[in-house]
C-alpha cells in the first residue's frame, strides 16, 4: 500500500467513524484534491456543506474543483454561496478569475475590484484587476494598475528576496506591461529559486507566448501539462492567445485533455 493511497484510506476510516462531522469529510476531500481526485473530493465537500451549511469552507472548496475542472459557472455558484455567507477577498479573486475565462471582462472587474479593497496590499490581487481591466481594453488603468502590483511585489521581495512566488508574479507583471526583457530575466530568477513550482512552469509558458517564443512556449507548456497542469485553463487563457493558431498547441491541448482523473 503506498502512501498515496494510504492518507486517504485513513481520513476515509475517520469519517466512517463519524460520518456527521463536517471536519472529516473536508479533510478527505482535501487529500482526495491533492491527489487529484477530482470527483471525489467534490462529493466530500458538497458533504461538508450539507452538514454546515452555515460554513462557508465547503462551497470554497467545492469551488476550487469546479474551478480545476473548468466548470466556470458552477465554480461562481459554489463562491458565491461563500461570499454570502462571509466576506472574502480570495473568493471575491477567484470568482474574478472565474469571469475572466469567460471573457465577462466587465463582472470579472467588479470581482477584483471588491478583492483589492478588502485586501489592498496584497500584489497577485492587484495583478489580477490589471489583467481584467487590460483584457476589458482599459489600457491605460491597466499599466498603472499593473504599476502598483510591480511596486507592491517590489516590497514583498524586500522582506524576502528569495521568494520564488513573488519573482515568477514580478516577471508575469512585466510581461503583461510589454517589458519582455524583465520578465525573462525575473521568471529565470524565480525558477532558479523554486524548480518543482508548478504554476511557475506555467507562468514561463505564458511569459515565453508573451514575448513571441511560442517554440519554447509549447515545449514548456507540455511540461506543465506532464506534471499535472489544466489543459482546460490553458485554453481559456488569453495569455496563450499568440499559440493557440498553431497546430502544435491544438494537438498538445487534445493530447492531455484525455488524461483526465
Amino acid at each position: 500500500l503506498s502512501l498515496h493511497d494510504a492518507l486517504p484510506i485513513s481520513y476515509q476510516s475517520a469519517v466512517t467513524a463519524n460520518p456527521y462531522y463536517w471536519s472529516n469529510h473536508n479533510t478527505l476531500g482535501g487529500a482526495y484534491f491533492d491527489f487529484g481526485d477530482n470527483e471525489k473530493a467534490l462529493q466530500e465537500f458538497q458533504k461538508v456543506s450539507e452538514l454546515a451549511p452555515e460554513n462557508p469552507v465547503g462551497y470554497q472548496n467545492t469551488g476550487a474543483v469546479y474551478f480545476r475542472l473548468g466548470r466556470w459557472s458552477d465554480s461562481i455558484t459554489a463562491y458565491q454561496k461563500s461570499l454570502d455567507i462571509q466576506p472574502d477577498a480570495t473568493v471575491y479573486s477567484n470568482i474574478g478569475t472565474a469571469y475572466f475565462f469567460l471573457k465577462r471582462y466587465d463582472d470579472s472587474i467588479k470581482m477584483f475590484e471588491k478583492a483589492v479593497e478588502l485586501s489592498p496590499q496584497d500584489e497577485q490581487l492587484m495583478g489580477n484587476l490589471a489583467d481584467a481591466y487590460r483584457a476589458a481594453g482599459r489600457k491605460d488603468q491597466a499599466a498603472a494598475t499593473y504599476d502598483k502590483a510591480i511596486q507592491l511585489t517590489f516590497r514583498q521581495l524586500q522582506v524576502n528576496p528569495k521568494s520564488a512566488s513573488a519573482t515568477g508574479d514580478l516577471a508575469l507583471y512585466y510581461a503583461k506591461k510589454g517589458d519582455g526583457g524583465h520578465a525573462l530575466e525575473y521568471i529565470r530568477q524565480a525558477r532558479s529559486l523554486d524548480r518543482e513550482d508548478l504554476q511557475l512552469l506555467y507562468y514561463q509558458a505564458e511569459i515565453y507566448a508573451l514575448t513571441n517564443h511560442q517554440k519554447d512556449a509549447i515545449t514548456t507548456l507540455r511540461q506543465a501539462f506532464q506534471k499535472g497542469y489544466s489543459p482546460e485553463e490553458a485554453m481559456s487563457d488569453p495569455e496563450l492567445g499568440s499559440l493557440m493558431s498553431l497546430p502544435e498547441f491544438t494537438k498538445l491541448v487534445a493530447e492531455y485533455s484525455g488524461k483526465k482523473n
